[in-house]
């Protein structure tokens, strides 16, 4: 790392340690000897031995057994000497070092601040022990020393000044805790300066007592040694690779089993990413450090929502709040996530973690109703941080969580959702947290081979293939007498044809029949400016309107802006993004949002809000949703269409031609949401010629008898209405013409082998024609496609009036 990328604070504390290592030096150098024969012949030993340096693991840091020579030359020649040597030594030990990992080459690459600050450090242990040792005699009074005196006081002196000046260089370059570098180190530097002063000391007591020769004998046992050490610390270093390739393997797989996650929910792309980097960095300053603690976190941040791979897609991807058998289905998760990983033998414990990471501090989270230190630790740090991620990424349908607004959540949250300890820790943090967000997820890319933002054409969400139009809105349209009043009075006015309305005329009318349908607080509605790329509240109604009037929204953010945008409703969502920003946040507690958009125009949408937590009912929700198509209807001005204020047919209790109308837009959307074809089939009974014959009431005998038939042959999901006198409209979601055309025959086939028995008594055969229109091939509109299939009835008549030799061969 070159001086220019190192922090600032390291770069002031290597200025340091070159100042402070100036008068250490000429401390030294003023407790000059002469350079002795003796010395030159140890110092060229240490030159030697020094070239047989070890790395030690885990921290970048080099020990020598030249620091045997240097005790040697401090205790007979002094300070000057002493520091020559150990200056000689380091270059060697650095220059060796250097070569012996990149090659020759590469000596004139040697990073000089590390290089100088080594130097610095051998200054201040020379004159450190230098002055000790003087101490130790003006303190003791005794001259000379004793060995093991000396001894002991060099070693001590060297290793606490040595360590500390060394632990602090490396933390501050890798960004790591003091105490943990001093501590992965210690253990070694303990045997280094012991085991040198020991050697020291046994070198001079048989240089002294023995033979001058027994100190140059002495050199290859020291050589010996310290190449054995280096075969241990190279099996060492061997063993930790292996088991860091087995590390990244094992996390490997972890991370594509997590992907079986993303392959159901792409929301979690990213998300998983970044969970696993803030639950790892929050877990370092919680002061966990073990590194098998901080793998099974690593591990169980990837793993944490696995089980949702048994929870149904539209459950996981529902855009709107789940209902209470989804929520408890949604609640299974982690009991399933930790059930399909209880039979891995992790070497750390991952499945805790998994199954917990759901329980609150206050005991009432889930599966197992865990409080306070019950709860794993690291599933603590999980559920902070996947709230913390969740609050600070853009979501369809909101904005990120200002940084106040977070602090305020989480120190609300603090000892009932979250470990106190956990959010203390997290918000003395959060400019740590907001760079690592930066930096968390390394590729765009998923497993789909997509990248992660979805383009403007996709809103992210999958089609619920079990809804069924007909059925959801055709209960919300057949309440009472009056609700039906209120509909169809919404409906009229949608097509009438008054050109000096003013959208603020439309919604005061609307708004009025909405009041009459949906129980709310306060309804809002707003109107598009696709100019400006917002929503601006134009009409607000209800007991709470205070602070709305005006209100103006983005577009594509927040919920309603979200809603109008994507043409998608929501319901049962806590409203509070909208009012994000808002001088006053408005007390409400649930919404119901639908989009007033027509033909691809955005026009707006309507907004309800409720002070208390109860929730729309379907019904509630799908009158909203009709009440939002016929004000957008009205405000491109539709043409006019005249009729009576009932949606249903009083004589055979079907639905009429206004239910169609009503329910048609709704059915145009879904069908182009996810992309599927439906038939209008028409039957048309020619009821003239039996009431001409036999009356009125053999007529309405069979047109009961036809709704009958009808009804016993269509599905609950599919839409049969009396549409006029002696015509029946029936829509048929997602089938093809053939089998239209094939449904049509065989019930036309059918209704002309029944008949009405007359008062008299004889029996009415039921003449009836048919024909068939398809959406979106004959037609995008309900006019459209009715005369589209008229007119396939006519042709059909005509070829059955001519005879058989007219009608098409099977052949």
């Amino acid at each position: 790392m070159r001086w220019d990328q190192q922090s600032k604070s390291c770069r002031l504390y290597l200025g340091a340690i070159y100042a402070l290592s100036l008068p250490a030096t000429a401390y030294c150098l003023g407790r000059g000897t002469s350079l002795t024969y003796s010395w030159t012949l140890l110092t060229l030993a240490s030159i030697f031995v020094a070239t047989i340096n070890v790395r030690l693991p885990k921290i970048s840091s080099v020990i020598s057994m030249g620091d045997v020579f240097v005790i040697l030359s401090l205790l007979y020649f002094g300070a000057m000497p002493a520091l020559l040597m150990y200056w000689i030594d380091i270059t060697v030990a650095h220059c060796s070092d250097i070569v012996k990992r990149h090659g020759a080459r590469l000596l004139t690459k040697i990073p000089l601040d590390r290089f100088f600050f080594n130097l610095g450090c051998c200054s201040l242990s020379v004159a450190s022990m230098d002055v000790a040792l003087r101490a130790a005699v003006r303190f003791t009074r005794l001259e000379p020393l004793p060995l093991t005196l000396k001894l002991g006081i060099i070693a001590v002196v060297w290793f606490v000044v040595n360590t500390t000046t060394v632990s602090l260089a490396i933390s501050f370059r890798m960004n790591r805790g003091f105490w943990l570098v001093w501590r992965e180190g210690l253990n070694l530097y303990l045997l280094n300066f012991a085991g040198s002063a020991a050697v020291a000391g046994l070198i001079q007591s048989f240089y002294n007592r023995v033979v001058p020769s027994v100190f140059f004998l002495s050199i290859p046992i020291a050589v010996v040694l310290l190449q054995l050490y280096r075969s241990h610390i190279s099996k060492y270093d061997q063993a930790q690779t292996h088991i860091s390739d087995l590390n990244r393997l094992y996390l490997q797989t972890v991370e594509t089993l997590a992907a079986a996650v993303d392959a159901k929910d792409r929301y979690t792309h990213g998300h998983i990413r970044r969970v696993q980097s803030f639950a790892t960095e929050l877990a370092k300053h919680v002061g966990i450090t073990d590194e098998s603690e901080l793998m099974a976190i690593q591990t169980g941040a990837l793993l944490h929502d696995i089980g949702k791979i048994a929870i149904p897609e539209y459950i996981l991807n529902k855009p709107t709040v789940l209902t209470d058998s989804e929520y408890t289905k949604m609640r299974f998760h982690p009991v399933v996530g930790s059930n399909m990983l209880k039979n891995i033998e992790f070497p750390f414990a991952v499945v805790p973690m998994v199954r917990s990471h759901h329980e609150r501090w206050d005991g009432n989270g889930y599966p197992d109703g865990l409080r306070a230190d019950q709860i794993p630790a690291g599933a603590r740090v999980l559920a902070i941080v996947d709230c913390y991620d969740a609050l600070t990424t853009d979501r369809p349908y909101r904005s990120p969580m200002q940084r106040n607004e977070l602090i305020e959540f989480f120190q609300s949250e603090s000892g009932k959702a979250y470990d106190p300890l956990m959010v203390e820790t997290l918000i003395a943090n959060l400019d740590h947290f907001e760079d690592v967000a930066k930096t968390a997820v390394g590729d765009s890319e998923d497993i789909w081979g997509l990248a992660e933002n979805i383009s403007e054409s996709g809103n992210g969400l999958r089609p619920l293939q079990k809804v069924h139009p007909i059925n959801t809105y055709g209960r919300a349209l057949t309440g009472n007498t009056e609700l039906q009043a209120h509909l169809f009075s919404a409906f009229e006015f949608a097509r009438a044809n008054i050109q000096c309305l003013t959208p603020k005329d439309v919604f005061a009318f609307m708004g009025r029949k909405l009041e009459e349908l949906v129980a709310f607080d306060a309804a809002v509605f707003y109107l598009a400016d696709l100019e400006l790329g917002v929503v601006i509240a134009e009409h607000v109604l209800g007991k709470e309107p205070s602070g709305l009037e005006g209100l103006t929204l983005p577009l594509e953010k927040k919920l309603t802006g979200w809603v109008a945008s994507n043409n998608q409703s929501l319901c049962n969502l806590p409203p509070f993004p909208d009012f994000l920003g808002c001088t006053e946040h408005p007390t409400f507690e649930i919404s119901a949002i639908a989009p007033m958009n027509r033909n691809g125009i955005v026009w707006g949408a309507i907004s309800l809000y409720r002070t208390v937590k109860v929730k729309f009912t379907e019904e509630e929700f799908r009158r909203v949703e009709v009440i939002a198509s016929q004000t957008a209807l009205a405000l491109s001005n539709c043409n006019a269409q005249e009729g009576f204020g009932s949606l249903v047919d009083a004589s055979t209790g079907l639905p009429n031609g206004y239910h169609l109308h009503l329910m048609f837009d709704q059915l145009v959307v879904d069908a182009q949401k996810f992309d599927y074809p439906f038939a209008l089939i028409m039957f048309q009974l020619d009821d003239r010629k039996i009431r001409r014959r036999w009356g009125f009431t053999s007529g309405e005998e069979a047109i009961r008898a036809i709704a009958n038939l009808l009804r016993r042959e269509f599905r609950d999901s599919d839409l049969l209405v009396r549409y006029a006198a002696d015509e029946f409209f029936a829509i048929v979601p997602r089938v093809d013409r053939n089998r239209a055309e094939g449904l049509q025959a065989r019930i036309q086939s059918e209704i002309m082998k029944i008949s009405v028995t007359a008062r008299s008594g004889a029996p009415i055969n039921v003449p009836l024609e048919g024909g068939v229109a398809m959406f979106p091939e004959d037609g995008l509109d309900v006019e459209t496609l009715v005369a589209v299939a008229n007119w396939q009835l006519r042709k059909d008549a005509t070829l059955r009036k001519s005879g058989p030799a007219a009608l098409p061969s099977d052949r």
